[in-house]
């Protein structure tokens, strides 16, 4: 187990990851489903605020950093029509489900409930990313997500406790970001 001090270190090296995409996306290399990055960076925020109301300290900075970064990439792929996705009917039918994970947190008063349910919005919401990444890996930065893995992986080594509102999300960004780089990677193999 890493010092508390060093969820902040991975959040950190986790960021670059995301700042990394973000430079994909302005020059045009990465293309993102702008469904998928705004409920990114939503659904942290609210993790963020679950965490916070929990007493939830040094790793919930890493909520925060995962939600920001996100927000700044919606607004880059604007920037730059190369940069942009095409939305598919699906991508919107998995909003839907996932706003509903986001009303089902507004209206329950427990913390841990609202932790769940936003994780069951936020892996509905990159499911488009996932299938892009399946289906278009190219379109895709392996680096961004290997980078950020690594940093979420720091991050989660320095959880002090490890119950549901400390470990839930910091290993679903780092199980996420790992599948997100393999799946994104074999476009450099083919």
């Amino acid at each position: 187990m890493l010092p508390e001090y060093c969820a902040v270190i991975g959040a950190v090296i986790g960021s670059l990851g995301g700042f990394y995409y973000l430079f994909e996306t302005i020059v045009g290399k990465a293309r993102p489903n702008r469904i998928t990055w705004l409920l990114w960076g939503i659904f942290p925020m609210i993790i963020f605020v679950a965490q916070r109301a929990q007493g939830v300290a040094g790793i919930s900075w890493a909520s925060f950093v995962s939600g920001f970064t996100p927000l700044l990439i919606v607004a880059a792929s604007f920037f730059n029509q190369k940069a942009y996705w095409k939305t598919e009917p699906r991508d919107y039918q998995l909003m839907g489900a996932a706003v509903i994970g986001i009303i089902l947190w507004a209206v329950t008063d427990n913390p841990n409930l609202a932790l769940l349910f936003s994780l069951l919005a936020d892996i509905l919401a990159s499911m488009p990313t996932l299938i892009k990444s399946y289906r278009h890996p190219h379109s895709e930065s392996w680096i961004a997500y290997a980078v950020s893995a690594f940093g979420f992986g720091i991050s989660f080594l320095s959880v002090q406790i490890h119950n549901f509102e400390n470990s839930a999300f910091i290993a679903y960004v780092f199980i996420l970001n790992g599948a997100l780089a393999v799946l994104a990677s074999r476009s450099r193999q083919i």
